[in-house]
């Protein structure tokens, strides 16, 4: 038993001695150890199932930075080393099929190791770096993306161009098309490639000299977007070719691709939404991949196709199934898919049976306990994956997959177990209740770690955003349950109408609406919980919410003055000035029926649900935040709410971050941003300290 096995023992004997210590002792969460918890990443498996690779994230909050290491594990005996070796910063750790090679990225290109961390050396050098390593079944390439200028044809070109760029005086941007900016950056002129390489490192080739388009689409598309072909032959990819209709259009598509070279050829182009991911059966004449019918909508269904190789048709597999296919694997044994798919606030895992016609069984749960993703499957049946919860951060779980579902899963990590073991970090507590349209809609309580019967606490209640998003049983990095449950409140969580995984109408009824039926439901929602909380304090009440759930703050404000006080996250304020604003325009059009120059929209949608037009009824005290990086919801959101609130004597502050975007993400503005969210909330609802 080495070292770190030893530590793990120990940590797990805590963990079962911590309950007889009493709940009395442990304390509430605080921005340290909150910052302090290892959260643990991507687990994959060796084709054998016999070693384990796994990524563990630190922060270093005085440093102000976050920093990712591998591992490497024998699924054995959990004996874990850090891989290639401790001082190497590692990730995207992928396993060769034979499982005699480590392929990885470190300081941003790739390199490729023996399992036990030798004989390690770099297999690229490329100005745009190198990410997302996959490697071909066969074993003689790994395929990679690169950022590189599209009129360049080799490394030569780029690296001037580069050069140019940094020692140019004159920093202006010049643009010819609308998505000259997306979420947090301008467009600089490169674009991500596919790129191959040999596992010694010769035989670099971009699959997609010249392509103007991103592999795949940015600026969160990663590894999942391209996949080798059983024979290594071809590789199918995600891209999105549509010039200057970008902003405006959802059709993104698969592509296929010769690892010789020659031309990119699109597979989907029929369908005029969204298609992603390519997964390729293990027989090679089949591939999964996910769509979305409705163009311009990028929050439709997501249905697992099939595409045929020989015939060049497609098929859906699961029609009558009302979730998304947010990710899917394929067995070896060609029977067998494993689905992951948000399914009432937790994302569970599927399997789905394939007859020797190709027809699928209806999906039925094999993981479903709190929050589970990143699932790897090995030969044997093994399974890793990572689960959470809200009073868990992420670790690693192992199982196998037997014809009963899942069994023997249990924990394979430890990483958290002595952080935990002095945190009282209450649950979450399920309620149903009836919304707007008499509907089942779900919630969840999270009383607060100073929680003692007969005693009233505050309320928060907690807006998502998306709108077609969802609160899920998961430890959050940015908006973490337990951090604003520790301020002495007691949480209502809600997924109102709009939210995902309950079905396709409940996502699609926000549209054309954002004012209404969200609304109704959250103020429903919340007189539910008050109902049955007897705890809570309903003359103590605040909400909060971040993009959509920032406007549905904003429109509170407008409609309500139940509330004590207000936390309006990169909130949308001026439904007109945000369409001409943002970037993505096919979410503003889809949303409210057009652009603001549609007379149709203007009336039933612009004029309706615009939160700026009820700024005259502005009472409650708001705490405005924002990112001057945010091109999603442009922060001058947050400045014109802040000045409507001082113009009319509201008492309000606003917090402006110059080097944030959508999210805040750096640890000391996290840290900052907590502090203000708890002293605004203090000083409404708990008032002064003694």
């Amino acid at each position: 038993m080495n070292c770190r096995h030893l530590v793990k023992f120990v940590l797990v004997a805590l963990s079962f001695a911590a309950p007889v210590l009493g709940a009395q002792q442990r304390r509430a969460i605080s921005f340290e150890d909150f910052a302090s918890a290892r959260l643990v990443s991507d687990p994959q498996l060796s084709a054998d199932g016999a070693r384990l690779l796994y990524a563990v994230r630190t922060t270093d909050l005085a440093a102000n930075k976050r920093t990712t290491h591998t591992w490497l594990a024998s699924v054995g005996d959990g004996a874990a080393r850090a891989f290639p070796d401790e001082k190497t910063v590692a990730s995207e750790a992928r396993w060769s099929p034979d499982g005699k090679w480590v392929v990885y990225t470190s300081g941003g290109q790739l390199w490729i190791a023996s399992p036990t961390g030798d004989h390690a050396r770099q297999l690229t050098n490329l100005t745009g770096g190198a990410s997302g390593p996959v490697w071909s079944p066969t074993g003689d390439r790994i395929a990679f993306v690169s950022a590189v200028y599209p009129a360049c044809r080799d490394e030569t070109c780029n690296a001037a161009k580069e050069k140019a760029k940094a020692e140019s005086k004159v920093k202006a941007r010049i643009a010819d098309q609308l998505m000259m900016r997306h979420w947090n950056t301008y467009d600089e002129g490169t674009r991500s490639h596919l790129f191959v390489v040999k596992p010694d490192g010769s035989d670099l080739r971009d699959l997609v000299p010249g392509a103007t388009y991103d592999v795949p689409p940015g600026p969160f598309g990663g590894s999942e977007g391209y996949a080798f072909s059983p024979d290594g032959r071809d590789i199918g990819f995600t891209a999105k070719d549509e010039g200057r209709k970008e902003a405006w259009t959802t059709d993104i598509n698969v592509y296929a691709v010769s690892v010789a070279g020659g031309d990119a050829k699109p597979k989907t182009s029929f369908n005029l939404g969204a298609d992603q991911n390519p997964v390729w059966a293990p027989d090679g004449k089949t591939v999964y991949y996910a769509s979305q019918r409705r163009a311009g909508f990028e929050a439709d269904k997501w249905r697992l196709m099939a595409f045929d190789i020989r015939s060049q048709t497609t098929r859906e597999l699961l029609s009558a199934w009302d979730r998304n296919a947010d990710g899917y694997l394929a067995a070896k044994d060609g029977k067998t898919l494993l689905v992951l798919a948000g399914d009432q606030g937790r994302d569970r895992y599927f399997r789905v049976t394939l007859d020797a016609q190709g027809k699928a069984s209806a999906p039925k749960v094999v993981i479903a306990d709190h929050q589970n993703t990143q699932l790897s499957l090995a030969d044997n049946g093994t399974v890793a994956w990572i689960r959470e919860s809200a009073s868990q951060p992420p670790e690693v779980w192992i199982g196998t997959l037997d014809d009963a579902g899942v069994s023997n899963a249990r924990a394979f990590t430890h990483e958290n177990d002595a952080l935990l073991a002095g945190l009282n970090l209450p649950p979450l507590e399920d309620f149903w209740f009836k919304g707007a349209l008499n509907q089942n809609i779900h919630g969840w309580v999270l009383k607060p770690p100073q929680y003692v019967e007969g005693k009233k606490f505050p309320v928060l209640l907690l807006v998502h955003g998306g709108p077609q998003g969802a609160w899920f049983d998961a430890w959050s990095t940015r908006w973490n349950y337990q951090m604003f449950a520790s301020g002495g409140y007691g949480l209502v969580i809600i997924n109102p109408t709009g939210s995902t995984g309950y079905g396709q109408k409940l996502t699609d009824g926000v549209s054309k609406d954002w004012g209404g039926k969200v609304y109704t439901d959250l103020m429903k929602g919340l007189d539910a919980a008050l109902a049955s909380n007897k705890w809570m304090d309903s003359t103590r009440l605040a909400a909060a919410g971040g993009s959509f759930g920032g406007y549905m703050v904003n429109w509170m404000a407008g409609h309500t003055n139940r509330f004590k006080a207000f936390v309006s996250h990169a909130g949308v304020f001026n439904l007109e000035a945000m369409n001409g604003a943002t970037e993505e325009q096919w979410f503003v059009e889809w949303e409210f029926g057009g652009p603001w120059w549609n007379s149709q929209a203007m009336a039933t949608q612009y004029r309706k649900f615009s939160p700026h037009l009820y700024a005259k009824n502005f009472k409650t005290p708001t705490l405005v935040i924002h990112g001057e990086l945010d091109y999603r919801v442009p922060y001058t959101e947050g400045l014109s709410l802040f000045t409507a609130l001082q113009r009319q004597g509201v008492e309000s502050r606003m917090l402006v971050y110059p080097d944030e975007g959508h999210w805040i993400l750096k640890p000391q503005n996290s840290q900052l941003w907590y502090n203000e969210f708890h002293g605004w909330l203090g000083k409404y609802l708990t008032g002064p300290k003694m």
